[in-house]
């Protein structure tokens, strides 16, 4: 009479093909991590080359459009981008904002605000935000100054984020808005 139960070597050819099972799924699992990081790497580059130029030439080069005074300002060490915008359809003017902080968690981003409303994060991870100089009439850039207001075609701003990478965008303003430094 045999009694019921696995033999010895029916036990090590399961452990055998168990851990060989869990081999490949261990792998195959740190395969699809990588991809993923590489995936998300080239989606940050992406947007970083082309949603952010976007979204900063909007909210930039909407203000000063329909305004006949001094429309922006720049911030003390080009820290903050401030301007008045007449959107179509709006009843009055409305003051537009770009600036970098952090949020109540403490992580860092770039905010867009329409006063008089809050803040709202814009694109997470921006660490600064640095609007450097603008192209004058004669198509020269230059620096900031306090000196008087000109009438800018374009303005380069750069953006810091947390991963180190530096970049720099410029900014086309078609109607031409006055902007001065404070």
């Amino acid at each position: 009479m045999t009694r019921p139960g696995f033999t010895l070597i029916e036990v090590l050819i399961a452990l055998a093909i168990g851990s060989l099972v869990l081999g490949l799924a261990a792998s195959t699992s740190v395969a699809t991590r990588r991809v993923q990081t590489v995936l998300d790497e080239r989606a940050t580059a992406t947007a970083r080359a082309t949603a952010v130029p976007q979204l900063l030439a909007w909210a930039i080069g909407r203000t000063g459009r329909g305004h006949d005074g001094c429309a922006a300002t720049v911030g003390d060490h080009g820290s903050i981008w401030s301007g008045t915008a007449v959107d179509p359809g709006d009843a009055a003017p409305t003051t537009v904002e770009v600036l970098a902080g952090v949020d109540g968690g403490g992580r860092p981003a770039l905010y867009h605000r329409t006063l008089p409303w809050a803040r709202q994060p814009w694109l997470e991870d921006v660490t600064s935000f640095t609007v450097l100089e603008g192209r004058d009439a004669d198509g020269a850039w230059r620096a900031w100054t306090a000196d008087g207001a000109t009438r800018w075609s374009a303005v380069r701003a750069e953006l810091s984020w947390t991963d180190g990478e530096v970049r720099t965008y410029e900014v086309a303003l078609p109607h031409r808005p006055c902007a001065v430094a404070p």
